[in-house]
């Protein structure tokens, strides 16, 4: 069974990741602390950049991080406001931090 979530970058408010698989925190918070926190040491905020490099960082780093490395499956990005497919976590990730929500 799937465990879908979103990612969501704030200052981005036209766009998520969708991610259907192993969406549990245990899955995500370290990928995606370890993304967030290179990414604002180096370049600081910069949303819509740091919305695309999380996409190449997942697939650069995806096995680490044990991720779905399907290339049909698995990810995509939707509009911000979609409410669809019983997402079961929502990842925000911020200047300060990635924040997490249980929908």
């Amino acid at each position: 069974m799937a465990t879908r979530s979103t990612i969501k970058i704030e200052g981005v408010d036209f766009a998520k990741i969708y991610k259907h698989w192993d969406g549990y925190p245990s899955a995500m918070t370290e990928w995606l602390n370890e993304f967030n926190n290179k990414f604002n040491k180096a370049r600081g905020s910069d949303p819509e950049y740091k919305f695309a490099q999380l996409l190449r960082y997942s697939q650069k780093e995806g096995e680490k991080h044990n991720l779905d490395m399907s290339e049909t499956t698995g990810w995509g990005v939707i509009p911000f406001n979609n409410e669809c497919w019983n997402i079961e976590y929502e990842y925000i990730l911020t200047d300060s931090g990635v924040k997490i929500v249980k929908l």
